[in-house]
């Protein structure tokens, strides 16, 4: 009676260890977090893309827009990330007087090159085209803090700054680095021109504590939109 009590006992002891085995890794398994999935990258043709916007850049400089519009939308198809595409098809547009396709499409150009100036460049001179100045000195300033030397975006701050009567320092900081690279014989003038007339109003300002701002010189052509990129990015 007493061995087969023994016996009992040890196979219910091999039993309770079995289940305590068995238990045990998946209460490891519990505690780990499961490896992310891993997403696949998508798949781009970029030399595709590449191909259909040479032809498209060659369709734009004949004056085809309608043809190259299309075809800078069939590269985008084939690789949505090449900023410069996406510049070239802000350009076409803009000459199609597609103002909110062009300013999408600068807007992504410039969300894909972060430290590219020129896509902001363009959004601000399309924005000063319209007449919303406010709009157009804010993306001349973020394209002068990805390039303090950018000739076009230096213009376009100092005009939209003087459009919106918003003529401070830091339009005066403009004005003298601009000074420093100008090359236009018009803009060399009309720089200087609203130097003297807003050092003149900033003096008054700190002496009086009223600010007038300068009245308008010559208008010059803050710029224009940058030509099509041969090699698309």
């Amino acid at each position: 009676m007493k061995q087969t009590t023994d016996r009992r006992l040890k196979v219910a002891g091999l039993l309770v260890a079995g289940v305590a085995m068995a238990l045990a890794p998946l209460s490891g398994c519990a505690s780990k977090p499961r490896p992310a999935a891993v997403v696949a990258p998508p798949a781009y043709d970029t030399e595709a893309a590449v191909r259909l916007a040479a032809e498209a850049l060659q369709a734009q400089r004949a004056g085809r827009l309608d043809e190259s519009i299309e075809l800078y939308r069939r590269a985008l198809n084939a690789n949505p990330e090449l900023s410069g595409i996406w510049t070239n098809l802000g350009v076409a547009l803009m000459s199609k007087q597609d103002f909110a396709g062009a300013a999408d499409a600068f807007k992504r150009a410039s969300e894909l090159s972060p430290t590219d100036s020129r896509p902001l460049v363009n959004l601000g001179i399309a924005y000063l085209d319209r007449g919303w100045a406010e709009e157009a000195l804010a993306n001349f300033d973020q394209a002068i803090e990805r390039d303090p030397r950018n000739v076009e975006a230096l213009r376009g701050a100092v005009t939209a700054a003087q459009r919106v009567g918003r003529e401070d320092e830091k339009t005066l900081e403009h004005i003298r680095q601009l000074q420093l690279i100008e090359t236009d014989p018009k803009w060399t003038q009309e720089l200087a021109f609203r130097r003297l007339r807003l050092e003149s109003a900033l003096r008054e300002r700190d002496r009086s504590g009223r600010f007038t701002a300068p009245a308008p010189t010559s208008s010059v052509a803050p710029g224009s939109i940058t030509s099509p990129d041969a090699a698309p990015r």
